[in-house]
């Protein structure tokens, strides 16, 4: 039987930098909370490709800040995302095994385009092997929305219980995917930012993911022993 994994990128295959892209426009910007939030679901979810398409858009937003501000803020962000990318270790060795033992791969990923690019100019190889590439920006719609795992499905033409979701945050890759139909495997990277989840499904509060690791190499015979 097929089975597609999919991946997040951002904490499960690579890093980048320590703060989002909202975040780092929003300082430069010096932004009240509620712009950030706002500018960060334009920022993940319009198709913006150049740095200019985004400021663009977020000049809409935000008439009380001059263009030139905005357009300045965002290329400096813009670029410092697109080199920025640094493939997590191990990533592409897991990558070829799961491949080699004949499991389907995907992407599905909160992102904007100038990350997605440096990760494919960077890794082309890496990114090549990836037969569905679900990304936000591209979708119109991000997670933890079920609307995004549900584009995967139809791009894959799979049932969701043959799909498997590996991703470093419980609120927007496990818990969305389990509601979606996917099977789930938590890369518990993290651990800090994770603690209310991880308590809560201690408690017995949350559902649990089908399985957790804590080392992106413990994919391999994981999935090997599903065969």
């Amino acid at each position: 039987m097929k089975e597609v994994i999919f991946f997040d990128i951002g904490h499960t295959l690579v890093t980048g930098a320590e703060a989002s892209p909202r975040r780092l426009i929003g300082a430069a910007l010096d932004l009240k909370e509620r712009d950030i939030k706002r500018i960060g679901k334009l920022i993940m979810t319009e198709n913006a490709e150049t740095p200019d398409d985004l400021a663009c858009l977020l000049s809409q937003e935000l008439p009380h800040i001059s263009p030139g501000k905005i357009f300045e803020a965002v290329r400096t962000v813009w670029e410092e995302q697109y080199t920025c990318v640094e493939l997590l270790p191990g990533a592409d060795k897991v990558i070829v095994r799961l491949l080699q033992m004949g499991y389907t791969l995907g992407i599905i990923s909160n992102i904007w385009h100038p990350f997605f690019q440096g990760f494919s100019a960077k890794y082309p190889d890496i990114v090549s092997l990836f037969e569905y590439k679900v990304l936000s920006y591209r979708a119109g719609v991000k997670k933890p929305s079920p609307d995004i795992f549900l584009k995967a499905v139809k791009e894959a033409n799979i049932d969701p219980s043959d799909c498997w979701m590996v991703g470093d945050t419980y609120e927007l890759d496990i818990a969305p995917a389990r509601t979606s139909g996917f099977r789930t495997v938590w890369y518990v990277i993290r651990p800090d930012r994770e603690r209310d989840a991880i308590a809560g499904i201690l408690r017995g509060e949350l559902p649990g993911p089908d399985y957790a690791i804590s080392d992106l190499m413990e994919l391999v015979p994981f999935f090997e022993n599903r065969l």
